[in-house]
């Protein structure tokens, strides 16, 4: 109680997470969600916490209706645990489904140190719970077309990635770019197979044209909001933006072009080259490629080096303090893919390992291009521990099944009536 009392009249240090309750009061005085209640008049909430993804303040926002009291920290810190066990769940009943057994066993065993280990007010802290959700899509769609999900509970699970991919670009949109990205070359690659097979493709179609109305999930509720209250005009952009990230993202490390990774010194920048052009406007993100691209030209070998040292950083990053160095994890992972042939996999009944740790390396490997291309922070990568978990859990089931095969075949005893049988 007395924990639930600080965080009560406690502001958190994260600026926006302070924006998300100011939004949730609105939200219970006036009934408008994603806006801040300006004495008589509704104000965008893109105007207060600039570049923030919606997912928190709505859900937030919605809890402050639902209950009809004010939200605090503390609700803050539960919804993140809620987002994350809602992403252990899903990843843990896909993997049950498609009987990864032992996968699953170490995933429960040890998933919840991973996912539940911190807890904050900040959204970093949902974000495991996101990249989980993110997955699901791409591993249903799979295991539906190769069999190991009947077409019922493939259907099922299909649906819940659609919906937790929306969810996902609601919480973070680089992270619901990660589970687009999986799903449509998931879909181009079952598509590809179906072509050469000369089998139709239109469920597959259908089922991109819903992945692209997944990702509009940001911009739907925001036209919901604009169309269900009178709203001042938003002059901020709802998100980084790319142009943004890869701009201040040449600062992650020492540069010889000056730039610091921070939000403050893209906008001063900006300043410095057209002072009428307001930050985080669409104007603002064009101004960004264009900065960036001069660097790109001005010196395109110290760019080289800043990713090449960025990609060094995150590799060198166990993730998991108690798992290898990243590139330990990855080395392993590839010489089992292509040390292997796709029928050893089935021999020993875990062919759908194989696809659980190629769809592993997919969300790995993105999470790599992001630390490279922004920050290889583990506050920033810390969602692919998931990831190296489900993979190292693979791994290891697909070794102890091997090593039983191979048991049980030495167990077959000679038949002393004929000495020429095999062993």
């Amino acid at each position: 109680m007395e924990a639930r009392r600080q965080a009560e009249i406690q502001k958190s240090d994260w600026t926006a997470t302070n924006v998300w309750l100011e939004n949730a009061r609105c939200a219970r005085t006036s009934g408008a969600l994603l806006a801040v209640c300006d004495g008589s008049r509704l104000v965008p909430i893109s105007e207060y916490a600039l570049a923030d993804d919606l997912g928190h303040a709505l859900f937030l926002g919605i809890i402050a209706l639902a209950t009809e009291r004010d939200v605090s920290l503390a609700d803050v810190a539960a919804l993140n645990i809620a987002i994350d066990a809602l992403g252990f769940v899903a990843l843990a009943c896909i993997l049950f489904a498609v009987r990864a057994n032992l996968t699953v066993i170490a995933f429960l065993a040890l998933g919840p140190v991973v996912y539940l280990g911190w807890v904050g007010t900040s959204p970093h802290w949902s974000f495991i719970g996101v990249a989980s959700l993110a997955s699901i899509l791409p591993l249903a769609l799979a295991a539906r077309e190769y069999g190991w999900l009947s077409r019922r509970s493939g259907s099922t699970f299909i649906v819940v990635g659609l919906l937790s991919l929306a969810l996902a670009f609601l919480i973070r949109e680089s992270i619901g770019m990660m589970g687009l990205l999986a799903s449509l070359g998931t879909a181009g690659v079952l598509a590809w197979s179906r072509i050469r097979a000369q089998k139709h493709v239109r469920g597959l179609v259908l089922i991109g044209l819903l992945v692209l109305a997944a990702a509009m999930t940001p911009r739907g509720a925001l036209l919901a909001r604009d169309i269900s209250f009178a709203m001042e005009p938003a002059h901020h952009v709802q998100t980084h933006g790319l142009s943004h990230t890869l701009y201040i993202g040449l600062g992650a490390v020492e540069n010889r072009f000056g730039i610091r990774f921070e939000d403050s010194f893209g906008a001063e920048a900006a300043r410095k080259e057209a002072s009428d052009v307001p930050y985080l406007s669409p104007d603002y993100y064009r101004l960004m490629w264009k900065l960036y691209l001069a660097c790109v030209v001005e010196d395109p070998l110290e760019v080289a080096r800043i990713y090449l040292r960025k990609a060094g950083m995150i590799l060198d990053d166990p993730i998991l303090d108690s798992a290898p160095k990243l590139w330990i994890v990855l080395a392993i992972a590839i010489a089992a893919l292509t040390m292997t042939r796709r029928d050893a996999w089935q021999r020993v009944g875990f062919a759908q390992g194989r696809l659980i740790v190629v769809v592993a390396l997919v969300f790995i490997g993105l999470f790599i291009v992001q630390a490279v291309l922004a920050q290889p922070s583990r506050l920033f990568a810390a969602p692919a521990g998931a990831f190296v978990l489900v993979l190292l859990a693979s791994l290891l089931e697909f070794l102890c099944r091997s090593l039983w095969v191979y048991v049980r075949r030495g167990d077959v005893r000679p038949n002393t009536d004929n000495p020429q049988t095999p062993r």
